[in-house]
Formats: structure tokens, C-alpha cells, sequence
């Protein structure tokens, strides 16, 4: 529904709306829709059946089957052509979900492509396992175990791999080979200082009862449920021989289980990149609640003060600006808005990363889900801010921002080099690399964006992140042309400059997804369910300490009935 025919907001200059009677808007155009049946609610499980296709298809075994194999790409079209329908026609009431709606579709394809096309999973992909000591297990199992102690199942090295780790700013790091496990056999001399890991104890120590092992593609159905359900699960890979490269190494506990080479990275915690682990539950849980609790007060106030701009509830738009910000001069007003869009967008990411650990590991821990319950599988999803200053925009967006969805990225072009298409480090792997990267999250945004509450510019966010490669192709080359100049220039200068384009270059084109995430309604979005700042009276108009409304989680009847499911 565009807001130009609810609200005048690019002719009024008056006092806009409150946020309240915005979302009430949005809430009742919605409604309108679903009744007449133009768009549909995120229904589960109905909106995810595009995964559970691809989950049911993996859980099949094809590896001696090679028409069933074939088959995969008719799973592959029938999965693009529903997930296409969803973005299209799925919307919610819940500001952030309706975004989410468009981002799980077009995850949904990207996956699809993943494992169908640019994967062979049943062949190549093993994960860590843990069982009882002396437990033992099948042949294939012991067999497969012995392939990737040999180093048999390797984790191809791809361009976007060794351009991530150059560093943009003339200073030579040095590329890092991997094991099958993402072990880190030799690590950059220019990364954040290591810190040794006091708490890492030997495998007898740490437990006598357990041992690790290789698992490859199960035999047993609920085991190989279970393993194609992680595959999808754990976006980063950690625990199995396809896991990132910015991740630390395994613990040396783990790889000494193993019976794996232990580098010297598996003595500590941190990598190279500044993501590091926690070897018991206490580390974790005094990381993690702390951050919890921070990050809930700062996006309350985050929220509370961005509901006074009418930027944060239309977008751009002709209506008066409240008093704290009307002296501003366009150029601070820009950055004041980049800044609040910037710190909500990325404590949202963390406090929805913190779930994770705070839920799988702290509350159900190993005893529920083995191996995935134990703390050292939880990784910080931020790296260290030194990378920017090392590497500049390649930094912030390949070492720096979370790395989730890092391994899909590079999945096409690794499937070009391992298959002789282009050769690794090359330029055309590098190209291919900026341009697969930013093009999957270009299309990732894109889906959001159409599903989002009112009319958006969805090529908008796709030209945002066109353009961070445009930004990393044209700092990259100028170091490279000029490397011999900046050699001769100081290291704080040289990190200096790093850090001065790669914010300067967001400054200039944070805009294009920024103004869309407003404009979509996104930031209707109720975060968190108590405020206190509002309870304190600092809100727009609405002074009360609990701000969440009804939940609207309901029964939905579709039009068939594999179509009905609970609406969110």
C-alpha cells in the first residue's frame, strides 16, 4: 500500500502522524489485502515448504543413484518458483517479519542453488560428531573419519577467499591455508594480537566419556535428518570441514580427538579476524548476558528517540522535523540518520545472534544437543574493528560485519575454480568473487524490501550493495597500482586512509538502503517488549512502560488447505 495515499508526506509540512496511527494504517490496509485474498500471511508450516522440499530431497540418498541425482534440478525449479510466489504475495503484520518473509524466500533459492547446484554435499561434506568414548562406530563412518584425518575432503580455496584477505591498504598479509576442519594452518601477521587460552585442557580432561569424530552422510534416517538439518542450520559451517575461513580454529581438544594436525591457532581462542570462542559455559555466560543486557537498553532508546523523526516512520519525506534536529544542517542530519539506522540495524543483528548461544548452549546445553549444546561452537559473529583500519572497505564488509552468510557468497565461485572454470587468486576469481558476494546480498535485500510493509524502491538496497563492490574494486586496484608509494608511507597513515574511505564510501551510498529500510516501515518494529525510557515519558506521545500490543498469531484457512497453517 503506498503511504502517499494514506498520509501527505511529500506535501505536508506539518506535524506528522504518531508511529501508532502509521502501524494502525499498515495494519488495516493489510487486513484488506488478506480478505480479498491479493496477498497472503506468513503461515507456517506453508511458508517453508521450499525447505522442507530441498531438506526431504537431501535426506534421500542419490550418491549411486544418478537419476535421482538428475532429479535435482526439477527440485531446484519447483523451489525457485514458489519461493518467487512467496516474496510476492507474502506480507505480515509484525513490521520486522513481513522484511524477514521476503529474506527467508530468497534464502530459501540461494540455498536451493547451494546444495543442488554449486554442492555436492552427500559427497563432500562431513561434520564434527561426538560420541561415547569407545563407542566405536560403522565402517564408513571410521573409513570416512580416516579420509579427513589424511586430508582426502578438502575445503577448496577460492578468489573470494584470498581477496578478503589482502589488505587494502598496501600492507602484505599473508593468505591462510585450511583444513578440512577450517583449521587455520598459517595466520596473517598483520590480525589483532592472539590470546593464549588458559582454559583449554586436554581431551581427558576436558571429558573422559567423549571423543570426537569425522560423520560423514549418514546411513541411519534419524541420523541423517539430524545431519542435513544442521547443514542448513549452521550458515558458518562451524564443526564441519566446509567452515569459513575468518572462524578460529577448532580447540585442540577437538582436533586432537580428531587425530588432526594441531596448529598452533588451536591454542587460542581468537582468529586472525577477531572472532573468537568460549571454552566453558561460565566464559559464555558472562560474554553473553552482559551484551544481552546492554543491547536492550541501548535499542530502547535507540527506538524511543527515532520515533520522534518522522524519517524513521515514512522514510523521506516533507513533514516537520522535531525540535532537537531542526537547526541541523543537511549534512549532520544525513549523518545524525546513518548513525541511528546503522547502530539499530546492527544491535538488532546481535541480540538476535545472542539467542543462539544464550538458548542452545546455556539452556539445553550437550546433555540435549550433544555437541551443538558446548560453548566453543558458539563464535562471536563480529570481528575486530583493527580490520578495518588493516583492509578498509574489504575490511568492514569481509572481516568486520557478521559474517552469516559468508559461505553462500562464495559458493559459486568456488564451484567455478574447483571445476577449472577460472583459476584461484586469480583476477577474474576476484571479480567473480565481488560480484557473486554483492549480488546474492544485493538479491537477498531486494526480496525484503518487496515485502515490506508499504511501496519500496526494492533495486534500491541491490545498487547499495552493487556499489560496496564498486568501493572495494576501486580501493584494491589503487593499492595495488600504487604499492610501491604506499610503502614508503607510515602504517598509521596507511590505516588512516583505510579507515577514511571505507567510511566515506558508506557515508556516500548508506543512503540507497537506508532510506529504504524507513521508507519500507521497518522501523515500526517494536524491539523490545519493555521501555523503559517510555515508561519514563520520553515517547512520542506514548508514555507506558509495556509496548507491545496483541500478538496476532492466529489460525489462517487457505484457499487449499496445504495453504492453512498458524499465521504470524
Amino acid at each position: 500500500m503506498p503511504l502517499a495515499t494514506l498520509f501527505p508526506l511529500h506535501t505536508s509540512t506539518g506535524i506528522a502522524p504518531s508511529y501508532r496511527d502509521v502501524f494502525h494504517a499498515y495494519q488495516h490496509s493489510l487486513a484488506t489485502s488478506f480478505a480479498n485474498g491479493s496477498l497472503r500471511p506468513f503461515i507456517i508450516p506453508y511458508h517453508l515448504n521450499g525447505y522442507l522440499l530441498l531438506i526431504l530431497y537431501l535426506c534421500i540418498p542419490h550418491k549411486n543413484r544418478p537419476w535421482l541425482y538428475a532429479g535435482r534440478w526439477l527440485v531446484l525449479f519447483v523451489i525457485v518458483v514458489f519461493e518467487a510466489k512467496q516474496i510476492q504475495e507474502v506480507r505480515s503484520g509484525n513490521a520486522a517479519t513481513t522484511y524477514i518473509a521476503g529474506l527467508t524466500s530468497a534464502m530459501g533459492i540461494v540455498w536451493a542453488w547451494t546444495w543442488l547446484v554449486w554442492r555436492r554435499p552427500q559427497w563432500d561434506a562431513v561434520r564434527v560428531e561426538r560420541r561415547r568414548r569407545g563407542a566405536g562406530g560403522n565402517g564408513e563412518w571410521d573409513d570416512r573419519d580416516k579420509e579427513a584425518r589424511n586430508g582426502h575432503s578438502k575445503t577448496r580455496a577460492t578468489g573470494e577467499d584470498k581477496m578478503l584477505s589482502q589488505d587494502a591498504g598496501g600492507e602484505r598479509g599473508s593468505a591462510r591455508q585450511r583444513k578440512p576442519n577450517g583449521e587455520d594452518v598459517r595466520a596473517t601477521s598483520n590480525g589483532p594480537t592472539r590470546e593464549n587460552d588458559s582454559a583449554q585442557l586436554s581431551k581427558e580432561d576436558r571429558d573422559p566419556e567423549w571423543e570426537y569424530y569425522w560423520q560423514p552422510y549418514p546411513d541411519n534416517i534419524w541420523q541423517r535428518i539430524n545431519w542435513v538439518i544442521d547443514l542448513f542450520a549452521n550458515f558458518r559451517g562451524v564443526g564441519w570441514n566446509w567452515q569459513i575461513p575468518p572462524m578460529p580454529a577448532q580447540p585442540s581438544f577437538i582436533t586432537h580427538s580428531l587425530h588432526s594436525p594441531t596448529p598452533k591457532t588451536s591454542k587460542s581462542a581468537i582468529s586472525c579476524a577477531g572472532l573468537r570462542y568460549h571454552s566453558t559455559n561460565r566464559q559464555l555466560l558472562v560474554h553473553t548476558i552482559p551484551k544481552f543486557l546492554v543491547g536492550y537498553l541501548i535499542l530502547d532508546i535507540l527506538k524511543t528517540t527515532m520515533m520522534h523523526d518522522p524519517y524513521f516512520i515514512f522514510g523521506p519525506t516533507t513533514y516537520a522535523l522535531p525540535a532537537h534536529i531542526q537547526a541541523l544542517p543537511s549534512f549532520l542530519l544525513k549523518a545524525y540518520r546513518l548513525l541511528f539506522s546503522f547502530a539499530a540495524i546492527t544491535i538488532s543483528l546481535e541480540m538476535a545472534f545472542l539467542f543462539a548461544p544464550l538458548c542452545l548452549c546455556l539452556l539445553l546445553g550437550p546433555n540435549v544437543l550433544g555437541l551443538r549444546g558446548e560453548p566453543w561452537y558458539y563464535i562471536a559473529d563480529w570481528g575486530s574493528p583493527s580490520t578495518v583500519a588493516s583492509k578498509g572497505l574489504n575490511g568492514f564488509w569481509g572481516s568486520w560485519w557478521h559474517q552469516a552468510f559468508r559461505f553462500i557468497f562464495s559458493a559459486p565461485t568456488n564451484f567455478l575454480i574447483s571445476n577449472g572454470y577460472i583459476k584461484a587468486r586469480s583476477s577474474a576469481a576476484k571479480l567473480s568473487a565481488l560480484l557473486f558476494a554483492f549480488g546474492i546480498s544485493g538479491f537477498l535485500h531486494f526480496s525484503g524490501s518487496v515485502s515490506s510493509f508499504s511501496n519500496t524502491y526494492p533495486w534500491h538496497p541491490a545498487m547499495f550493495f552493487a556499489l560496496q563492490g564498486v568501493g572495494i574494486f576501486i580501493q584494491t586496484t589503487f593499492c595495488s597500482l600504487a604499492h610501491d608509494h604506499l610503502e614508503k608511507v607510515s602504517e598509521s597513515v596507511r590505516k588512516a586512509g583505510n579507515m577514511g574511505f571505507a567510511f566515506a564510501w558508506l557515508f556516500c551510498t548508506a543512503g540507497w538502503i537506508t532510506d529504504d529500510f524507513a521508507r519500507g516501515g521497518l522501523w515500526l518494529w517494536e524491539p523490545v517488549p519493555v521501555s523503559f525510557c517510555r515508561g519514563l515519558g520520553f515517547g512520542a506521545g506514548e508514555e507506558r512502560l509495556w509496548v507491545w500490543g496483541k500478538v496476532k498469531i492466529g489460525w489462517y484457512t487457505g484457499r487449499m488447505w496445504w495453504e492453512s497453517g498458524i499465521s504470524i
